[in-house]
């Protein structure tokens, strides 16, 4: 091939490249312009604050789009608890858990609604809709979670201890488990299921709070298996009651719930108790209602507060 067929071909060749460079480029130039036209932000987009959401979640049916939207959330509560949840004087919620959910409401800048309803019932109303969430903890067991959706962070630590009734000659955890000693358990409280489960002998009375106090209190039952949180008031209102000095039967953590498979809720109630915890918000409502009662009568109770705070 002759030397100038070879420069013909570069010649021809570098002209294509130059032509297709000058394309890019001129291309490049209106996708730039194009392209800051469309990212660029408009005067009102950087002098003002884009609106709020009504909620960034992920699911559209979540009771937290609900709350946010509404302004408002239905608690659903069996509010004869003291001191975690009862009535004051004039006849409003308060106590340890209830203060708890009101500061949740608050969190969301809802109003908070009490749908009372009696414990037993509170997971099958739950769900079937009676009521946005709980405003109450209930122990976290497997079975409530075939039902309802807990919260993955405790709101409390539950020492469960046993109540004597005034005439009772009860010395052991041992001497429960006998036909001759009758035993008053919440219905469908977690110290019903471990009463079944550790003293098969006795004969146990499945009442309702309050009922259950008042038949340990009469002496109709010997004993009842209780959450040290209950200790201090029954004692303070039937004197003649008393602990069995023994350590805990069992601990249960106690947590809010909402209903089954919403995450998005769970997410937020997680974050909140996590966040509340950190800074000693449930330990120093824990004190006020439970803890300081409980440990002058020897019992243990646990006030929950991060365990990095505790660091060195």
């Amino acid at each position: 091939m002759s030397k100038k067929k070879i420069s013909s071909d570069v010649e021809g060749i570098s002209s294509v490249q130059s032509d297709r460079r000058n394309f890019i480029k001129g291309a490049g130039i209106a996708l730039g312009a194009t392209a800051l036209t469309s990212f660029a932000p408009s005067a009102n987009a950087v002098t003002t604050p884009s609106s709020p959401r009504v909620a960034n979640v992920s699911d559209p049916n979540s009771i937290l789009n609900k709350i946010l939207s509404t302004k408002k959330v239905k608690f659903g509560v069996d509010l004869t608890f003291a001191p975690l949840q009862f009535k004051d004087s004039k006849g409003n919620p308060t106590g340890y858990i209830i203060e708890l959910a009101k500061s949740l409401a608050s969190s969301l800048g809802a109003t908070p609604e009490w749908v009372e309803i009696p414990f037993g019932s509170l997971f099958a109303a739950q769900a079937a809709g009676k009521f946005d969430m709980s405003g109450i903890a209930a122990t976290i067991r497997p079975s409530r979670a075939q039902q309802v959706l807990f919260s993955g962070a405790p709101a409390f630590v539950e020492s469960n201890v046993v109540l004597l009734a005034p005439n009772s000659n009860l010395k052991r955890l041992t001497q429960l488990n006998s036909s001759a000693v009758t035993i008053a358990v919440v219905v469908g409280s977690s110290q019903e299921a471990a009463a079944v489960l550790r003293y098969p002998k006795a004969k146990l009375k499945r009442l309702d709070n309050q009922a259950a106090l008042a038949d340990v209190a009469a002496g109709r039952s010997d004993a009842m298996i209780v959450g040290e949180f209950s200790v201090a008031s029954a004692i303070k209102a039937n004197s003649g009651l008393k602990p069995l000095k023994a350590g805990p039967i069992f601990v249960d953590e106690n947590s809010f719930f909402m209903p089954a498979g919403d995450y998005d809720m769970k997410n937020y109630v997680d974050t909140w108790l996590r966040y509340e915890t950190s800074h000693n918000t449930l330990a120093g409502l824990w004190d006020d209602y439970v803890g300081d009662d409980a440990r002058k009568l020897g019992l243990q109770s646990i006030s929950l507060s991060s365990s990095w705070a505790k660091g060195k």
